[in-house]
């Protein structure tokens, strides 16, 4: 499994249980990056989503234990720390700015053996410049 999911300058991910922002080239990027494989998220990351991608999403409360190898999961709300056994590969994608949180992504990647293979910098549509990292074992 690939899990995606972003996060601020102090690995925030949401306040207040919803997510700190989107970006929609971000979105198009992930989608890119998944190809012709299904894509996994719960249906309150699904509604950000444009109706060209319903073909690829696959919606479930219970993605993390549905996705299979290969598979990417868009996480927003939950534990990356609770899947990482099923982990293959973590794309960060960084917003570089500090945004309002009280959950922070729980697996300290570093000190679980994880590290970066490749990093890119991109333009957003809302923000100038998204950072995405990818991470292996």
């Amino acid at each position: 499994m690939i899990a995606a999911l972003c996060v601020d300058d102090r690995g925030g991910v949401s306040f207040n249980g919803r997510r700190q922002s989107q970006d929609r080239a971000l979105r198009r990027k992930l989608m890119a990056q998944a190809g012709s494989r299904p894509v996994w998220m719960s249906a309150y990351s699904a509604g950000q989503f444009e109706p060209e991608y319903a073909g690829q999403i696959r919606i479930a409360e219970d993605f993390l234990l549905r996705a299979g190898p290969g598979e990417f999961c868009f996480l927003e709300l939950q534990s990356l720390l609770d899947c990482e056994d099923k982990l293959e590969q973590v794309i960060l994608f960084r917003w570089n700015r500090l945004y309002p949180a009280d959950t922070f992504l729980d697996l300290p990647l570093a000190q679980h053996g994880w590290h970066v293979t490749e990093r890119q910098d991109f333009s957003g549509f809302s923000h100038d410049t998204i950072t995405q990292e990818v991470y292996v074992r």
